[in-house]
């Protein structure tokens, strides 16, 4: 397995913008489209979503963003894009709940067989019918029983796609910069003391919280990192929802609970 990987490539690292990691892939990648080479699989992993780095939550967010929209965009400019299937995915649902479900996780499939423009489909897919969709495609033999009795996401694809499905796409160019809020330790607040004490509160603990942990995926408690998040993006101004006040700091915990997981994509 690790002589099929990109020896370079940094893992999780969130204080390494996701721009990099994209660098470091497109080199390898044009190789290999210059040559005819490339791989009928690749796994790339990009991880600044995840919140914990300097950058402040919307500029991770963002770097996130443009690192997808990149690979897009190089990969359909190439030869290989009229028989690619591009599948993204998070890790998990994380611990919060949306006005559906609190399991529901992103996922999007790019590529010109993929069903366009259509009306919503309410079909239940998980990570493993992507897996066995991948599997599907490649001609692969499911790995372990989960895969082998899930269905492949035959509806999120057509058989004769419209020729306008097989152009290059261009992407996006960010509009939150990158480095927002790297080396800032003061904001204008006009007139609101209550705030800025707040923000320095919060910005001293997710310094606290995330210390010695950015190589560490899902160290933090998630219920600590998804009130940083939600205060950062809202300008700590809005209470987290279900929730009367804007809470200070001192009201969380430092650590994950033993056994937990995910909370901070």
């Amino acid at each position: 397995m690790y002589d099929h990987l990109i020896k370079n490539f940094p893992q999780f690292d969130l204080g390494i913008p996701d721009q990099f990691r994209v660098d470091l892939w497109l080199q390898d990648f044009n190789i290999d489209a210059t040559n005819g080479t490339v791989p009928a699989l690749s796994i790339l992993w990009i991880m600044c979503d995840h919140t914990g780095g300097p950058p402040t939550v919307h500029a991770e967010q963002a770097d996130n963003d443009l690192a997808v929209g990149r690979i897009i965009d190089y990969i359909s400019h190439t030869p290989v894009w009229p028989t690619s299937a591009i599948f993204i995915e998070e890790d998990d649902a994380q611990n919060g709940v949306d006005h559906i479900d609190g399991h529901r996780s992103p996922g999007y499939i790019v590529s010109p067989y993929a069903v366009q423009n259509g009306p919503t489909q309410n079909y239940y897919y998980t990570q493993v019918n992507m897996t066995r969709t991948i599997e599907q495609i490649l001609g692969l033999t499911p790995m372990n029983q989960f895969d082998l009795v899930a269905s492949p996401m035959r509806t999120a694809f057509v058989n004769n796609p419209p020729a306008n499905n097989f152009k290059p796409w261009t992407h996006v160019p960010n509009q939150v910069p990158l480095n927002q809020g790297v080396g800032e330790k003061e904001i204008n607040i006009k007139g609101n003391d209550r705030l800025k004490v707040m923000r320095a509160a919060w910005l001293k603990k997710k310094e606290e919280i995330f210390a010695g942990k950015l190589t560490k995926p899902d160290s933090e408690d998630p219920d600590t990192v998804n009130h940083l998040n939600w205060y950062e993006a809202t300008g700590f101004k809005r209470p987290y929802p279900g929730e009367s006040a804007v809470r200070p700091p001192s009201d969380f915990n430092d650590a994950a609970p033993k056994g937990d997981s995910d909370g901070d994509d």
